[in-house]
């Protein structure tokens, strides 16, 4: 599953400051997921955090995208 460019909602994570945060996802690291929220750069644990796509609603669990999006998608 891809996720950048995806508006993603906080619903909960490890750090409860970020919990109700909204972004945009630039960036989809083996352990994070770095949001562009209002001009802000927030970094996301993905480990313990769930998320919800704003336009579909879809939840997202941090386990359904850990690793790296190239693992995930088997490109060499």
């Amino acid at each position: 599953m891809n996720v950048i460019g995806e508006r993603l909602a906080v619903v909960s994570s490890t750090d409860p400051s970020k919990v109700g945060r909204i972004g945009t996802v630039l960036l989809d690291t083996a352990r994070t997921l770095i949001l562009d929220s209002n001009g802000t750069t927030l970094r996301v644990e993905k480990a313990g955090s769930v998320f919800q796509c704003c336009d579909s609603k879809r939840i997202i669990t941090g386990a359904e995208v850990s690793g790296r999006l190239e693992d995930r998608w088997g490109i060499r």
